[in-house]
């Protein structure tokens, strides 16, 4: 199933001297290169097997599970087409179509999910002052993390990346468009009432809250 999707995040930042950046990683903060803001005690869990412990975080440039083995070193997931679901500390994370997202739950097995795409940019145009043409989040680093890889790059090169996170709706194990139809179709008693909210010129929500609160009437 193809996923339409609907951005929530879009800031423009600047470029910052890499003396004064926050803990990065390859050059990209921390808080963005990952899901969670540090590895965390976590459960994998896998379809057709036993669940597997560990020191878990995810990548979001790559979508990788990472996890710390017992001398501390960062490894990659292998096999990952048989990871289902994620968990890490209280967050939960569900594996769909190559893509963690995080869930956000409003019933017992439904909610809002969440993806984070964090993207290379190529041939950004600087601005004054380090800004660019785009207006989704970017910044500018003269190292990049790809595929495994730190890339060391040239002050008159920079790599600028894009970081934007994209609303879904969840139910069990699945991910859906958030749209009028997905909606009466997760709320099948409610189709009336969905019908009247669009009607009253009511818009898909476009931030996490929004669709949250949105979903709570109807559960």
């Amino acid at each position: 199933m193809k996923l339409k999707r609907i951005s929530w995040l879009a800031a423009l930042l600047l470029c910052l001297p890499l003396a004064a950046q926050e803990q990065t990683r390859g050059g990209i903060p921390a808080d963005v290169y990952y899901l969670m803001p540090s590895f965390g005690q976590g459960m994998i869990y896998f379809r057709g097997q036993l669940p597997a412990q560990g020191q878990l975080n995810i990548c979001a440039l790559d979508q990788t599970l990472r996890f710390l083995d017992k001398n501390g070193k960062e490894l990659a997931a292998s096999n990952m087409e048989n990871i289902l679901k994620v968990q890490i500390d209280t967050v939960s994370f569900l594996r769909f179509e190559d893509a963690f997202y995080r869930l956000y739950p409003v019933a017992a097995d439904m909610g809002v999910a969440v993806m984070r795409e964090v993207k290379i940019q190529a041939n950004v145009k600087q601005g004054a002052y380090g800004t660019t043409s785009q207006t989704s989040a970017i910044k500018e680093r003269s190292t990049m993390y790809v595929d495994g890889a730190v890339y060391n790059l040239t002050d008159d090169k920079p790599v600028a990346y894009e970081t934007s996170e994209w609303l879904y709706l969840y139910k069990a194990d699945e991910i859906f468009t958030l749209n009028k139809k997905n909606l009466k179709k997760l709320f099948p008693a409610r189709k009336d009432q969905i019908d009247a909210y669009f009607k009253a010129g009511n818009k898909v929500p476009v931030t996490l809250p929004e669709a949250v609160t949105l979903l709570r009437m109807w559960e």
